[in-house]
């Protein structure tokens, strides 16, 4: 288990929160994505996550994780719509041949809101954005010990 957070102890909401996680992150991937034993690390550290997050930060699943692969030192982007008057945290989790997995989060004039660069397999970042746009995730493959390395970034609001 990669991922180090401190949940209380409110089981009813550990319930409803795993299982909107868990059907959230299953109906996201193909088929075929789904027999992969990677892929399923990376849900089940994201359903921690949300988890984790939901019980002790009333944060919820507020988007479809994202689910990809990519190489040792290789980005890949994709782009959230968040609203001004909510917080969000990003949280980054990575398969068993990932050793370091970062997270930056840009605003739609490329500015940097945050990253989390820290030598570590679970980057969170945070935001309460000032208003509603477009935010570009970046995700960087620091350390993977395979051809490519699967990985999950989970968005949680409150």
């Amino acid at each position: 288990m990669k991922l180090r957070f401190k949940p209380s102890r409110n089981v009813a909401s550990y319930s409803t929160l795993a299982i909107s996680i868990a059907m959230a992150i299953t109906l996201g991937l193909p088929g075929a994505a789904s027999d992969n034993r990677f892929v399923q690390q990376v849900r089940q550290q994201l359903m921690q996550a949300g988890v984790a997050l939901g019980i002790s930060g009333s944060y919820q699943l507020s988007h479809e994780p994202y689910l990809g692969d990519i190489g040792h030192n290789q980005k890949d982007y994709f782009y959230l719509n968040l609203n001004s008057g909510s917080s969000y945290i990003l949280v980054g989790v990575c398969d068993e041949d990932c050793r370091d997995i970062d997270l930056s989060l840009y605003d739609e004039n490329n500015n940097l809101i945050d990253s989390d660069t820290a030598l570590d397999d679970y980057p969170m970042v945070e935001v309460d954005p000032k208003w509603s746009g477009r935010f570009k995730v970046e995700v960087t493959m620091a350390n993977c010990n395979a051809s490519t390395c699967y990985y999950g970034v989970g968005v949680f609001a409150r």
